[in-house]
């Protein structure tokens, strides 16, 4: 069958993570962009020339308020845009540093068709209710077939062996629920 990889292999969630860190400190870093800043200095011009001409405050606060919750939409829309970018980024580059390991059967000789397309599931964050709602089938069904997934691939749990399918190439990274800012944890819940 497989063979054990000796060395530590982060799990897909501890990848996860850490290229969500790295891609958050690189957003912070990236700071805003010259639409926002623009923006932010064309309301500030507005408000002074719109109070110089004795337009009334609550006039010129209501412009100053739009002019302000449109910065705060430009510079949050691409911070989520960058964020994205650079969490890709560093996942492919963390997975890539990750491969290289002890070369493994291909996914055909060991899992049937329907359980592939449930570890795809299962790589998209699917929960084994929402798996079973999706294909018709009872929830015991994908519970029993993810035991069978988790013993032909020899390993502990479902982060497991979607880590070794994506690496193999078994399943897209494509395949991976996309998130905004977090990464949320896809050990939690039955098996």
């Amino acid at each position: 069958m497989l063979n054990k990889v000796e060395d530590y292999e982060p799990t897909l969630a501890e990848t996860e993570q850490q290229a969500a860190a790295r891609a958050r400190d690189k957003t912070r870093g990236a700071g805003w962009d010259v639409n926002a800043a623009v923006l932010a200095y064309a309301t500030l011009i507005v408000v002074v020339l719109l109070k110089l001409e004795g337009i009334a405050i609550e006039i010129v606060a209501a412009i100053a308020v739009v002019g302000l919750a449109l910065v705060w939409l430009i510079g949050w829309r691409r911070g989520r845009q960058l964020f994205r970018r650079f969490y890709e980024e560093e996942l492919h580059q963390l997975q890539e540093s990750y491969q290289g390991k002890e070369a493994r059967a291909s996914i055909p000789s060991l899992l049937t068709r329907r359980e592939t397309e449930i570890l795809g599931y299962v790589a998209r964050g699917h929960m084994n209710k929402q798996i079973a709602d999706e294909l018709g089938l009872s929830e015991q069904t994908i519970k029993n077939q993810l035991s069978s997934i988790l013993r032909k691939l020899e390993v502990g749990d479902r982060t497991q062996a979607v880590v070794l399918a994506i690496r193999n190439g078994w399943i897209s990274s494509s395949d991976r629920k996309q998130s905004e800012f977090t990464i949320p944890s896809r050990t939690s819940g039955s098996m």
